[in-house]
């Protein structure tokens, strides 16, 4: 058992172990798809998987571009960080425990996009996830998913997930089905920057390529 200190009102336990089928899927998943943890931190939230975008042109509120083809960061909750919150029996719970978890591991974000090279050419954050409520505070947008049938899949794979780590599995998730419903949630690099670490002359790189998005410069 990890408890953080810092006031927080959970700890962090050894989730109980996965089927054999279902580790041997994550671990080849996760090195197919060159998914690492953000920080060496066992409870760290946030693990980042780069990739290319593909899809429409997406225009931030900050008028960032994202066009097809660009540098993204993929990210992924981790199971190790998440999967005691969906243990706790109230909702609200839940919630205020992601975003404590949150509220500590957004400004590592920042501060990795600030500081480490292999991030500077990233043009975009990225996610598809469930737990999209009150990400804005971050800086992220939330977009829905164009395909109706994209919706549907990814919510479906993402519920399962998470029945899958909740000890009442489909009891705990079933009921909230109308709200869980996947999202696209977007940032630009310099946005995150902006709120939880001063731009340098390292962040100027890898924003150089965005001002020719458009003829203003954004």
């Amino acid at each position: 058992m990890h408890c953080r200190a810092g006031g927080d009102f959970f700890c962090f336990r050894e989730m109980t172990p996965l089927p054999l089928y279902w580790r041997l899927f994550e671990a080849a998943f996760q090195r197919a798809c060159r998914i690492v943890p953000l920080d060496p931190d066992p409870a760290c939230l946030l693990a980042v998987q780069p990739a290319r975008h593909h899809g429409s042109p997406v225009t931030l509120t900050d008028g960032h571009l994202i066009r097809p083809g660009d540098p993204i960061l993929e990210l992924h909750f981790r199971r190790e960080a998440l999967g005691p919150l969906l243990k706790q029996p109230d909702p609200a719970r839940l919630a205020l425990g992601l975003l404590q978890l949150a509220d500590r591991d957004i400004p590592r974000l920042a501060r990795a996009l600030r500081d480490r090279p292999e991030f500077y050419p990233i043009q975009g954050l990225h996610a598809l996830t469930l737990f999209h409520r009150g990400i804005s505070r971050y800086g992220f947008e939330v977009r829905e998913i164009e395909s109706p049938l994209a919706e549907r899949w990814f919510t479906w794979w993402q519920q399962t997930l998470m029945a899958r780590d909740h000890p009442l599995g489909r009891r705990r998730v079933d009921p909230h089905r109308t709200r869980l419903i996947a999202r696209h949630v977007w940032c630009s690099p310099a946005e995150l920057i902006r709120r939880y670490g001063s731009p340098n002359d390292r962040a100027s790189l890898r924003e150089a390529p965005s001002a020719e998005c458009s003829p203003d410069g954004r």
